[in-house]
């Protein structure tokens, strides 16, 4: 019984992993509840599932709000940005479908907003993880976005399909009245989102001189294990 108990126990740890998920996503949808901070809220989302949920670091809030109060103004910026982009291309093939819906026009220019939607989806699947760790101007972070939605092709497959399958479970929590698929969908999807991206972001992680502790180990940062 001791064993089982034991914080260092299989069980207790899926557990501790599982009570994460479910504080962080509640967390995540009361900081949702403005709108505007949709974005803010989204970055620390990934930096929390990265740092806490998948390397063990730090405590859900702690990390949470640090992540808030320091990519809020970028995260909010690239949030409108996108949200009144898409509004007007889904608003613009809507129009599109009502008068030329019937003419060749009226096809071609619904293509063309589609793809530019798509398009728009592909470097939202980068924009906010890369502002959870990057110290970068937004003109910076977009232009690495644009390039990694293209360059990784493949991984962003696996990006939308992850959110794709998260809108699906909180669909299905909504038409089944299941709370719990509600209550931990948003949090496990960003887990397992950070397994891709995570591959990625490596890849583009400025060097950076090695640290010491007093006994001379070498200090690794959690993104690098």
């Amino acid at each position: 019984m001791e064993k089982f108990f034991n914080s260092d126990n299989g069980v207790m740890r899926a557990l501790s992993k599982l009570f994460d998920m479910g504080v962080l996503t509640l967390i995540y949808l009361v900081f949702c509840i403005p709108v505007v901070t949709i974005g803010a809220a989204t970055t620390s989302l990934y930096y929390v599932s990265a740092k806490v949920l998948r390397h063990n670091r730090s405590y859900v809030w702690t990390e949470f709000w640090s992540s808030f109060k320091m990519n809020f103004a970028q995260s909010t910026v690239v949030w409108l940005l996108i949200a009144v982009i898409s509004l007007l291309l889904v608003f613009n093939m809507q129009l599109v479908g009502v008068t030329d819906a019937a003419s060749a026009k009226g096809g071609y220019l619904a293509g063309v907003y589609f793809a530019m939607l798509i398009f728009i989806s592909c470097i939202s699947c980068y924009v906010f993880p890369f502002i959870s760790r990057f110290s970068m101007k937004l003109g910076q972070i977009l232009r690495l976005s644009l390039y990694c939605a293209f360059r990784h092709f493949l991984h962003t497959l696996s990006l939308i399909a992850i959110v794709v399958a998260m809108a699906v479970l909180i669909y299905v929590a909504m038409i089944t009245n299941i709370i719990i698929i509600f209550l931990f969908a948003p949090a496990l999807a960003s887990f397992v989102y950070t397994f891709p991206m995570e591959h990625i972001m490596k890849k583009y992680m400025p060097k950076e001189e090695p640290k010491y502790t007093e006994e001379g180990e070498e200090i690794i940062p959690w993104y690098n294990e």
